[in-house]
């Protein structure tokens, strides 16, 4: 390889990563800090731009303080979708991979070199999903099989959480922990930390807008998959995903993440199996309807209160 093959190499853009934020000030610092020791590790090209969705001030501090970060400011809440989508269309275009990072996910100072080195190592994986550990200590379920009638009727009337029928289930959202002990070809994995080649976004063109926040990355992985992409989950490397942390002590976003998670699936599922959707409704509704009666005997009004909204919505 001559020298002005090597000089355009070292000049590639090797990752450029997209982290969206809403009002979350000191955990986004501390994600970049964290990001900031992977890059400096990894001793290649990569760009960071964050999306601000707030009013915080983390903006503010970005500009003092981070000045390496492309930072975007709207005018108003984005969401997840169309945050990511505006950092996709300022991103270096011959980007060679990118990484969708959540505030609340904390890389290691390995994480940036791993991803790659298991891209490079398995040719036919586009896109990856590591393992998520929660600040207890615990791994939280991070990845699964697409959505379908059978798997959301399942998972709707609480029937993939039986202990045989669970293993024997494609799940779209398995919990035995044994799923996440090996490395594995999936149908999605969660976008707290989503790494891809750079011509999976080139050819699927990011995010369905439609979705605000919960369950865009489970449609883009859907899109991904039927463009002939092959997605996986690896347990080789881990990092700490603190999740949902712009709303843990408000049950008010609570409810509404519980609420959005459920409608962004009834959107896939129209999206795709329009065809059934009637049927799927019923089974939707119906299972809703079990969970409200379930919590009302339980005596947990918030739970309650989740359900019937979506019920309304839906």
């Amino acid at each position: 390889m001559n020298k002005q093959s090597l000089l355009l190499r070292s000049k590639q853009m090797e990752i450029s990563v997209i982290i969206c934020t809403y009002n979350t000030k000191e955990i986004t610092l501390s994600c970049l800090d964290k990001l900031k020791e992977s890059i400096n590790f990894l001793k290649k090209r990569v760009e960071v731009i964050l999306i601000d969705n707030g009013n915080d001030g983390t903006g503010r501090e970005i500009k003092n303080k981070y000045t390496w970060i492309k930072l975007i400011e709207p005018k108003e809440n984005t969401g997840f979708a169309k945050g990511n989508n505006l950092g996709i269309k300022v991103a270096d275009k011959n980007s060679k991979y990118y990484l969708f990072l959540n505030t609340d996910a904390f890389v290691n100072r390995d994480t940036l070199s791993k991803s790659i080195s298991f891209m490079d190592i398995n040719n036919e994986c586009s896109v990856l999903g590591c393992k998520l550990k929660l600040d207890d200590g615990s791994t939280q379920p991070s990845a699964g099989y697409l959505p379908t009638p059978l798997s959301v009727f399942t998972w709707m009337l609480g029937i993939d959480l039986l202990p045989i029928i669970s293993h024997l289930l494609n799940q779209f959202h398995p919990k035995f922990k044994e799923f996440f002990m090996k490395d594995r070809r999936v149908g999605w994995v969660m976008g707290a930390f989503l790494f891809m080649r750079g011509e999976v976004v080139a050819t699927t063109h990011g995010f369905d807008e439609n979705f605000f926040m919960y369950t865009e990355e489970v449609e883009l992985c859907k899109r991904i998959n039927d463009a002939g992409y092959e997605i996986w989950y690896t347990p080789s490397f881990e990092i700490t995903h603190l999740d949902k942390s712009s709303s843990k002590s408000d049950p008010e976003k609570l409810r509404k993440i519980a609420k959005n998670e459920i409608v962004g699936v009834v959107y896939f599922l129209k999206k795709y199996y329009p065809n059934r959707i009637y049927l799927i409704m019923f089974f939707i509704k119906l299972g809703l309807i079990l969970r409200l009666i379930a919590f009302f005997v339980l005596g947990d009004k918030n739970r309650m209160r989740t359900y019937l909204e979506t019920l309304k919505e839906i």
